[in-house]
């Protein structure tokens, strides 16, 4: 029981009840029903609270000050004094809305009740930690003020206050504000080349170094590659060290990220080399913190000329104001603080008693702030009075700018495509009011520190050119009959860039200049469309102007990426690998009339002709030499004894038939058995073959390589399209194999219907990509409906398809990179998956040999009756020679015959 009750908050009455129940048994107090009553009464209370603190209407606030003696030294009792002055005024001349109860502590280590509601403590950087979490603990309100070189505590639990006198020419404020930057995530790195200049003191330089050090449970460690660079009276040998800093500079393993603690002369040239050595760009980050400016003196603008396009860059500098005296006093921020917590508690007192005026006690305790609650509401009450406020130290202010760079070239030339007039007005960068650092605010940030690594372009509005190009770009009308890109691949790859890099388009159509680049007919659908091929190897004369003057981020086609437009543009990752591969007759089935000698080859026939020409008279000599028959007495000179008759007993015997006559010798015996037996395995053979022959169509073997076609053993013709990447190879190539493909090449400028019949019929073939083969191929089975065609199985000639950017552009690696993402999550193979020809019957055919189950028919036994025929022929001519043979001899007989009376 009392476990579950403290789930719930409850523990304060705990021991009444257990002692009331205790009681109950002995009978000496309430009835059972009282108590029973009592019990759900107060652990409904205590459910529906869920929090053991009182409000501020039913009792005061009260507030725990840590002034840590050992801390403040000799400066003890005159700040605890002047802190009971303060506390005294304020309350009277604040809070008329109710109490605070004030308790001074001379040390940290003290026990925070939970009936306090906020804490102020001075002390030193730990001992301030020590008090937040315990105080976080309890769901104080926490406010601290501590000396310099101190983390912030967490911005949603806490105020904290570094105490800084920044002093002429030393800067004490400097490590500050850099672990202010990195506390607040201004800059979310995990390596940096940091850079320093001479000029500043070595004690100033280490304590930046270690505020990027330091780590808490949300502030990340931060790796630092530190160079110094040295000061020089000239200024060419100033320069000359700045470069042999930046130029020695591993930053493939060290980054991209660079902090330069200089100052404002150092700061220029270090822009100025660091552009020429191209480390400037944007995936790299450059952070100037500059401290000898102010604010009567502040000359960043002088370096708005060396910024340019893409530069992620940014400037911490610092606007101190001249004063008689700069320091920091103590007691005017803990007014600040006392205040503003004066005003937060007399506001939420105002807003209990207006609610609490019209329920009932029940509902007020329902519904009444938890003391997590009223802790983040007097926060933020307390940070809408401080911030921007700080009147206590007028001398400590650094501003943070950040360069808008992203985009501002082409959004210029943009206007200029759209209208054709030249803009006299270019838009020039600009720097960015991103925040500021003051000691009582902290870090404040209005925006992005590096606004284009978040933002990339930020939005701004670009345009491109393009022009139809299936599969890669789609020309088609839109609603009010004028030319848009409405999809392709190119048209998907743009969508995911602006989503991504932030910025909205316009797709201009460009009139191309391109003789070979096709018909462009209306469809059905309202689409321009043209035969099924894609140039790529020539960009319009438009579009290349476009790029050569720098004035488009990037052209919206997809191009060939060739040594002879790299001279004038710069080419990304490719977007695609497109093959080469040749169109072909689709192989036809051989004819079937002598398929009765498909078992055996031809030398087998021969081979087995001849072995039967021998058997007869071998048989014949064996039989007529044979003793056998002299010694018994027979004759043998009958039968086997005579030479045709051996020979129709061995052709008998392989018609697997028996004969008329045995030989009775063994010898013959033998021979004869033997013979059987070879007859056994060749008739077993042929007949096994036969079926299988029967069952599975044999097909004429295609072209299927490269070499094949060059050998032209079946002198076919072939052609390729003109203006290809393949023709420019084949022209420049010194392989053997392709200097012959290229003259007994003929090329054409499309796919004539002439040239298509000539690939149907098995006399040409067509050398092209194989997505245009493809499309090809669909489109004759579309008009036909049947497969006559089939692709080769080579692919040669990787061609790399890619999109071009202006030469110097210095967004190639930010294109690379996400085109590389998209590679990566599949969606560039999808989407040009999607445009190509979809599946039919002719997708899946083998393009070499086709294996289906046959049924036998007149065909398969043409061969059949033609030997019927051949031999009925025959034997009818050997009966006409017999008659003609016999009536001859009878004629020479009856002419030969004496005369008799």
């Amino acid at each position: 029981m009392p476990n579950r009750f403290r789930e719930f908050g409850f523990t304060s009455n705990w021991f009444l009840i257990r002692r009331g129940l205790y009681s109950l048994d002995r009978g000496k107090m309430l009835p059972r029903l009282k108590w029973l009553v009592l019990v759900l009464v107060v652990c409904k209370l205590e459910f529906s609270r869920g929090d053991d603190f009182p409000s501020l209407i039913s009792a005061n606030a009260s507030i725990a000050v840590i002034l840590d003696r050992e801390y403040l030294d000799t400066q003890y009792d005159e700040i605890l004094e002047g802190t009971k002055r303060l506390f005294e005024r304020l309350l009277r001349d604040n809070f008329r809305n109710g109490g605070l109860i004030v308790k001074y502590f001379s040390w940290t280590s003290i026990n925070l009740k939970r009936d306090f509601t906020a804490v102020l403590s001075v002390s030193n950087c730990d001992n301030t930690w020590d008090v937040y979490k315990n105080a976080a603990k309890e769901n104080l309100v926490i406010m601290s003020i501590t000396d310099s070189d101190c983390l912030r505590l967490p911005l949603n639990n806490a105020i904290m206050i570094p105490k800084t006198i920044p002093s002429s020419g030393n800067f004490e404020e400097l490590p500050q504000v850099i672990m202010d930057m990195k506390a607040m995530k201004a800059i979310d790195w995990t390596s940096a080349v940091l850079l320093y200049d001479e000029s500043f003191d070595r004690d100033i330089i280490a304590r930046s170094i270690v505020a990027l050090s330091k780590e808490s449970e949300d502030v990340k460690p931060l790796s630092l590659s530190l160079f110094r660079i040295e000061s020089h009276t000239h200024m060419w040998e100033k320069r000359k060290a700045i470069r042999k800093v930046l130029v020695n500079l591993p930053t493939r393993y060290i980054g991209r990220n660079f902090i330069a603690i200089i100052t404002t002369q150092t700061m220029e040239l270090v822009m100025e080399i660091a552009k020429e050595l191209k480390m400037v760009h944007p995936l790299a980050q450059w952070l100037y913190v500059v401290s000898d400016t102010s604010a009567d003196k502040n000359n960043i603008s002088a370096v708005h000329p060396i910024i340019s396009e893409g530069d992620n860059i940014a400037f911490v500098y610092n606007l101190r104001r001249e004063a008689q005296s700069c320091e920091s006093h103590l007691l005017c921020y803990m007014e600040n603080l006392i205040t503003s917590l004066v005003h937060g508690l007399s506001k939420l007192i105002r807003e209990e008693k207006a609610v609490y005026g019209q329920i009932a006690d029940e509902e007020w305790e329902v519904i009444r702030m938890t003391k997590a609650e009223r802790k983040d509401e007097i926060l933020k009450i307390m940070r809408g009075e401080l911030v921007g406020k700080d009147s206590c130290n007028e001398c400590s202010m650094w501003k943070v700018e950040a360069g808008e760079t992203w985009g501002y070239t082409y959004q210029s030339a943009a206007d200029e495509l759209l209208t054709g007039v030249v803009s006299t007005h270019k838009k020039q960068i600009s720097l960015l009011d991103v925040g500021y650092w003051t000691p009582q605010d902290g870090f404040v940030m209005r925006d992005y520190m590096f606004p284009h690594v978040v933002n990339g372009f930020r939005g701004v509005h670009l345009n491109f050119y393009s022009y139809h190009n299936p599969p890669w770009q789609f020309v088609s009308y839109n609603e009010s009959g004028h030319l848009s890109l409405s999809r392709g691949v190119v048209m998907d790859i743009l969508t995911e860039l602006s989503r991504k890099l932030n910025f909205t388009y316009t797709i201009l159509i460009s009139q191309t200049n391109l003789e070979y680049i096709g018909n462009m007919t209306d469809d059905a659908n309202n689409t321009i469309s043209r035969d099924a091929h894609s140039i790529t190897t020539d960009i319009p004369t438009e579009i290349l102007r476009s790029l050569m003057d720098n004035k488009i981020l990037l052209a919206a086609v997809g191009a060939t990426v060739s040594p002879k437009q790299k001279k004038y543009v710069n080419f990304t990752t490719p977007i695609s690998i497109q093959t080469y591969s040749f169109i072909v007759s689709r192989p036809k089935e051989l004819s079937r009339v002598f398929l009765f000698l498909s078992p055996f080859t031809i030398d087998t026939w021969l081979c087995l002709t001849a072995t039967v020409f021998l058997m007869g008279p071998f048989l014949y000599v064996v039989n007529r030499l044979s003793p056998f028959y002299e010694h018994h007495g027979r004759s043998n000179s009958i039968g086997l004894g005579k030479l045709y008759n051996c020979f129709w007993y061995i052709y008998g015997a392989l018609l697997q038939q028996g004969g008329l006559y045995l030989p009775y010798a063994d010898s013959g015996r033998i021979i004869i058995g033997t013979w059987w037996l070879v007859v056994l395995v060749i008739v077993t053979t042929y007949c096994g073959n036969l079926v299988a022959f029967l069952t599975f169509p044999k097909i004429a073997i295609p072209i299927t390589t490269v070499n094949q076609l060059i050998r032209n053993e079946q002198g076919v013709s072939w052609s390729i399209r003109r203006g290809t990447f393949l023709e420019q190879f084949l022209q420049e190539t010194d392989d053997p194999k392709y200097i012959k493909l290229h003259n007994h090449a003929g090329y054409v400028s499309e796919e004539s219907e002439k040239m298509v019949d000539k690939i149907r019929s098995g006399r040409h073939v067509h050398i092209d990509w194989r997505t245009n083969l493809k499309y090809l191929m669909k489109k004759e089975f579309l008009k036909f409906d049947r497969c006559d065609f089939a692709l080769s199985v080579d692919e040669f000639l990787d061609e790399q398809i890619a999109l071009a950017m202006p030469k110097n552009s210095p967004y190639l690696e930010v294109i690379n990179g996400e085109l590389t993402k998209m590679h990566q999550f599949g969606f560039i193979q999808r989407w040009l998956a999607s445009y190509m020809p979809s599946e039919d019957k002719c997708s899946n055919a083998r393009k070499s040999t086709e294996v289906d189950n046959h049924t036998v028919n007149n065909d398969d036994m043409a061969g059949s009756y033609y030997v019927l025929l051949i031999g009925f022929s025959t034997g009818l001519f050997m009966f006409v020679l017999e008659y003609g043979w016999r009536w001859y001899k009878r004629s020479k007989e009856e002419t030969l015959q004496p005369f008799t009376e």
